[in-house]
């Protein structure tokens, strides 16, 4: 057992969860999210007993620096607002270093079953990121966000863009499938929750705007591509 990896997990968990109780959030008593959060946190610590310690450092730092920049600048730009009023919230920026995790370890698996290899063509690798851009831009015209989208917010969505490009391309594309589809349905459920039980709101008071599920999966290529030339390459045999 990696206990160096142990002790990173509980000590995010930790985090996480004070984070939890110093917003409020539990005034909320928001039964399903918190049930997630367990759900995903457990999935964190058992393939955590598989990395590299160094790895997971790296992609714990990365995710939570990314985390950061990315919620503020679309809480700051008034496209959603959390229930604690933070920009950003403690709650997703330590929430974040789980599900990212949890959304990895679940893709390597189905990877590993289903790696698509027929299907491997260089120049189709940057594929997913293209069908997830089209429907995030969709997705926030037709719910009525791309006015949210000033200066600060559309800078950072061409970093996403920029660094899922780089990393799509230098990864193959049933890897690049797996991460996409897997960080559409984790962070959708965990966005819906979050969104019925009123810790976050967006502007058109649904529980999710649907362009954020899209943006998720920008926000995993990145933190991958970033982590990747950190060192820290989660394709690799034993990194999950």
């Amino acid at each position: 057992m990696n206990y160096k990896n142990l002790l990173i997990l509980i000590a995010l968990i930790s985090a996480t969860v004070a984070s939890f109780f110093w917003g409020g959030y539990h005034a909320l008593r928001p039964f399903m999210f918190a049930s997630g959060l367990v759900l995903v946190s457990a999935i964190c610590l058992r393939a955590s007993m598989n990395m590299e310690t160094r790895s997971l450092t790296t992609l714990s730092l990365v995710t939570m620096a990314t985390a950061f920049v990315d919620e503020y600048a679309h809480t700051s730009s008034g496209a959603f607002s959390y229930f604690d009023g933070m920009e950003p919230s403690p709650l997703t920026v330590f929430g974040w270093s789980l599900l990212v995790p949890g959304v990895l370890t679940i893709a390597r698996l189905i990877h590993r079953r289903a790696p698509l290899e027929s299907l491997e063509y260089r120049d189709l690798r940057v594929l997913p990121v293209l069908i997830s851009v089209f429907l995030l831009v969709d997705s926030a015209w037709i719910g009525g966000y791309l006015p949210f989208f000033d200066l600060t917010l559309v800078s950072i969505y061409t970093l996403l863009v920029a660094a899922s490009l780089y990393y799509s391309y230098t990864h193959p594309l049933g890897w690049n499938f797996w991460v996409m589809v897997t960080s559409l349905v984790l962070s959708a459920f965990m966005e819906y929750l979050g969104g019925v039980e009123g810790l976050w709101v967006y502007q058109n008071n649904e529980p999710m705007a649907f362009f954020i599920a899209f943006t998720w999966t920008l926000r995993t290529w990145a933190i991958l591509a970033v982590s990747s030339l950190l060192g820290a390459e989660f394709l690799e045999q034993g990194s999950i």
